[in-house]
């Protein structure tokens, strides 16, 4: 009974961050792999909420400006139900729709009604057929995205911009990564020396990891400009001015020099943590067996610091392949996005949802494996 006791208090402790967890994590992976295989817009989601006045809609549609001595047969005569619903409501229709408005939309109580005025009042487009349509009104009722089953992947596949994001973003992570690690590995060897002022480089490096991107971004953006602080310092020795940030062939290698800046102070502190529990017996041993400098270094240090390099270029994959977040503020030229951008403009600035979710779904994939195969490549295995 104790042991029943102690299971119900142990889940229900967890139970709220299994929630949130569950809610803003595994429900959004879930919907993504769903709606990778629709046509889902998400602009379209209040289509059928919308509210409108009908008297107001009708009078427009039919170019009424007299409701005096209306004739229903002429009105009815010059009314396409189809072409008012998608027109001049707004609602975007499937070929099924069309076909059951046609089939059970009763044209001739819209008309007669808009004549009486009893349609002089708001109401959405959902209560619009929920009233006027004989049968199939809940085809209506709310927003379902079309199931396309594979064909946002084969528009994928033949996607040519895809594909350039796709090698911007792997072009990305292959240079960033492996510089962000020695630079941070380097970093935290000097920092792990008794010298003064130590503390001070610390800080130095560590505070734009934890800086806001968008405040970095914006430095950056500031110091890139063609009468930027680079362009003067390189004109002093008489190299011309470059738009870094608009030239297709600086414009990536720009955020990567920036990307390393920034994560390599954070990665610089976890190899740092792993120096400092070295056992001093180990180096004291090696210098006994005259391991110096950088033979220390590489055969000796190194070695010990597999589980912490597992750990950075695990991190630094992933993060290089994800990146966002400056590639949004800095760059605006479609030759240079990575993938995470392409998802997002397609999903935010064009509202091909569907399409941006099987991007997203493919790249999960890919990062996945990438990520397995570095995980047997770079072993987490400590020699102590």
């Amino acid at each position: 009974m104790k042991h029943y006791k102690e299971w119900i208090a142990g889940y229900f402790f967890i139970a709220p961050a299994v929630a949130i967890v569950a809610l803003f994590v595994i429900y959004p992976i879930f919907v993504s792999f769903y709606y990778s295989f629709t046509n889902y817009n998400a602009l379209r989601q209040q289509e059928y909420k919308a509210t409108f006045n009908l008297q107001d809609q009708l009078q427009e549609y039919l170019m009424v400006l007299n409701m005096k001595d209306l004739d229903a047969k002429d009105l009815l005569s010059q009314f396409d139900p189809v072409d008012f619903v998608q027109i001049q409501l707004g609602i975007h229709l499937k070929p099924n729709q069309v076909r059951s408005i046609r089939k059970n939309l009763n044209s001739k109580k819209l008309i007669n009604d808009f004549i009486a005025l009893k349609t002089n009042r708001k109401m959405s487009g959902a209560q619009f057929f929920a009233i006027y349509m004989t049968k199939d009104a809940s085809m209506f009722s709310r927003y379902i995205p079309q199931w396309l089953g594979f064909e946002n992947f084969t528009k994928m596949f033949k996607d040519p911009l895809f594909w350039k994001t796709l090698e911007n973003s792997v072009i990305f992570s292959l240079f960033v990564t492996p510089i962000q690690t020695i630079l941070a590995l380097l970093l935290a060897v000097a920092a792990n020396q008794k010298i003064r002022g130590v503390k001070f480089f610390k800080l130095s490096f560590y505070i734009p990891s934890i800086t806001s991107s968008a405040a970095i971004s914006m430095i950056f953006l500031l110091l890139y400009a063609k009468p930027g602080l680079i362009n003067r310092v390189l004109g002093y020795i008489g190299i011309p001015a470059v738009d870094w940030l608009s030239n297709t062939s600086t414009a990536l290698p720009a955020v990567m020099a920036m990307n390393i800046w920034t994560t390599a102070g954070y990665f610089m502190v976890v190899f740092l943590a792993g120096l400092q529990n070295i056992p001093k017996s180990l180096i004291e041993a090696s210098e006994l067996d005259g391991a110096q400098g950088w033979t220390r270094f590489w055969k000796v240090i190194v070695p010990l610091l597999k589980p912490q390099v597992a750990y950075v270029v695990t991190l630094g994959l992933i993060g290089t392949l994800q990146v966002f977040d400056q590639i949004y503020f800095l760059i605006k030229n479609q030759v240079n996005y990575t993938t995470s951008m392409y998802i997002y403009v397609n999903a935010f600035s064009y509202g091909h949802m569907g399409y941006a979710s099987a991007i997203a779904v493919f790249f999960f994939a890919f990062i996945m494996i990438l990520t397995l195969i570095q995980r047997r490549v770079v072993s987490e295995e400590s020699y102590f």
